[in-house]
């Protein structure tokens, strides 16, 4: 029996004659306070970074008024930055690192912009394989901390946010259970969908920690190599539209092929396995009775 509106159970009463609109009301509902949980944690984490920033060795303040401006929004800037955390780490090269880690795993557990300019900078200061392989494990942590919180609070949001994107996703990760790391990196590589939504997505349609964390740090390889590769000729670069240089894709495009050949090679191999299975039970013509 419906509930009457008058008892001031307006969404009980929906759900007799409007349905669908309840459905909707239920999931935005769960989802905000998923939303406070995550901006509690945020909250949390930021009073740590703040704190740790107090830690620090001080730094003079013409100097933090040009890290203010981080993301930086031109080479100039981005420049400047360089110079600022080159100058620091001279001196202070164990707090630079932690630092540098604390804010980018923050960024991109919570999809923060500017964890590009990050890679920018970590080619800029360690150049192209230390800040590669710098890049390539904390990104990975950063992903990773974001699937960890998505898998405590994100269910609700990811539902209300993509609802119809996820049910796809789930099916597709349902079809390549046994396959699932070829999966995630072949997300990575291709654009066909975006990070964050990885990222939030996976613990919701119960991919598996290892895979994934695994999968992030091989199919990220080209991106990151693209970023750092740059910064490290920072020089260079006369704006951020200068990252997609002909050279530099191509290069990018090459660690792309490195870090795909063994899905393929792979999926190549289990077709030939199967085409063996089934020529080895396949009837001959002359195991065939003829009535």
């Amino acid at each position: 029996m419906c509930l009457s509106a008058k008892s001031g159970e307006q969404q009980r009463a929906w759900s007799c004659t409007k349905p669908a609109l309840a459905q909707k009301l239920r999931v935005w509902h769960e989802a905000k306070r998923s939303i406070l949980t995550a901006l509690g944690t945020a909250a949390v984490l930021l009073t740590v970074l703040a704190t740790y920033a107090q830690l620090m060795p001080p730094l003079p303040a013409s100097d933090w008024a040009t890290l203010r401006q981080f993301p930086p929004l031109s080479i100039p800037q981005l420049a400047a930055q360089r110079d600022v955390v080159q100058n620091y780490a001279a001196e202070h090269l164990v707090a630079t690192l932690i630092g540098w880690t604390l804010v980018y795993v923050f960024m991109q557990m919570f999809a923060i912009p500017g964890t590009v300019s990050l890679s920018l900078l970590s080619g800029a200061l360690f150049g192209t394989l230390r800040g590669l392989l710098l890049v390539a494990v904390v990104s990975t942590l950063g992903s990773c901390a974001c699937f960890m919180l998505s898998r405590l609070v994100g269910k609700p949001l990811a539902h209300a946010v993509w609802p119809d994107q996820l049910k796809s996703f789930e099916q597709e990760v349902q079809k390549r259970k046994g396959n699932l790391l070829n999966y995630i990196i072949f997300l990575r590589v291709t654009p066909l969908l975006p990070n964050i939504f990885i990222n939030i997505a996976s613990p919701v349609v119960n991919v598996p920690i290892s895979p994934f964390a695994l999968g992030t740090l091989i199919g990220c390889l080209p991106n990151n190599f693209l970023a750092v590769n740059a910064g490290s000729k920072l020089g260079e670069l006369r704006s951020f539209t200068d990252l997609y240089d002909a050279k530099i894709l191509l290069v990018g495009f090459g660690v792309g092929i490195v870090a795909v050949f063994p899905i393929v090679w792979k999926h190549l191999a289990s077709r030939r396995e199967q085409q063996q299975e089934h020529n080895r039970y396949r009837p001959t013509a002359a195991s065939v009775k003829v009535e």
